[in-house]
C-alpha cells in the first residue's frame, strides 16, 4: 500500500505494472486473507496501526477484486480507467506541437505496438500503452521465471520502457500542474 501510493506520485506505469502484480498475488492467494497475510502483509515492517492498514488494502483489493468478477482474469475498474486516462494523455502528447521527444519515442515504438497488439490476439482493440504494460509485465514475468528473453525483444521492450518512463514523467508534471498540453 505504501509502495502503491508512492509509486502512484512518481511513477504512474510503475503504479500500474506494481498493481497488476498485487492482483496476480491476491489471485495466487486465492483470495484467502489468512494467506496473504501471513505471506505477504507480514514481510513489512511498521506500527500495528501500519500493519492493520496494509492488511485492510489487501482485503479491499481481493473482495473489489471478486464483487468486479475479475478472479482469474482482468483488472480492477479503477485500475482501467486509470489506464484509459494514461491512454488518452498519451494521444494528447502525440497531438501537442511541444513534445517532439514524446513524439519521437512513440515514433520509434508503433510499429512494435502494432505488431504485438496483432499477436496478443485480442478481439477488442487494446490501447497503446496497454500493449507496452502487457509486455513489461510479461518481461518481468518470464524473468521471474528465470526464462530466456531474446535480444531482440529486450531491444523492442527497452523502446517501450523508454517511452513509459517518458509518459510517466510528463503525466505526473500534469498531474501536478506543471505541465499544459
Amino acid at each position: 500500500m505504501f509502495i502503491a501510493k508512492e509509486k502512484r506520485g512518481s511513477n504512474i506505469a510503475e503504479y500500474v505494472l506494481y498493481m497488476w502484480q498485487i492482483e496476480d498475488l491476491i489471485r495466487a492467494h486465492n483470495f484467502d486473507i489468512n494467506r496473504i497475510e501471513n505471506d505477504l502483509v507480514r514481510q513489512y515492517q511498521g506500527t500495528n496501526e501500519q500493519i492493520e492498514e496494509i492488511r485492510q488494502w489487501y482485503q479491499g483489493l481481493a473482495e473489489s477484486m471478486l464483487i468486479e468478477g475479475i478472479r482469474n482474469y482482468g483488472h480492477l475498474q479503477f485500475l482501467v480507467t486509470l489506464l484509459e486516462d494514461v491512454n488518452n494523455f498519451h494521444f494528447r502528447l502525440i497531438d501537442s506541437s511541444s513534445h517532439g521527444n514524446y513524439q519521437k519515442l512513440y515514433l520509434s515504438s508503433v510499429r512494435n505496438i502494432s505488431e504485438l497488439r496483432k499477436k496478443m490476439g485480442h478481439k477488442e482493440k487494446i490501447s497503446d500503452m496497454e500493449v507496452c504494460l502487457t509486455a513489461l509485465y510479461g518481461l518481468m514475468l518470464m524473468r521471474l521465471k528465470k526464462k530466456p528473453v531474446s535480444k531482440e525483444t529486450e531491444e523492442v521492450f527497452s523502446l517501450f520502457s523508454e517511452l513509459l518512463a517518458e509518459l510517466s514523467r510528463l503525466y505526473v508534471m500534469y498531474e501536478k500542474g506543471s505541465l499544459e498540453i
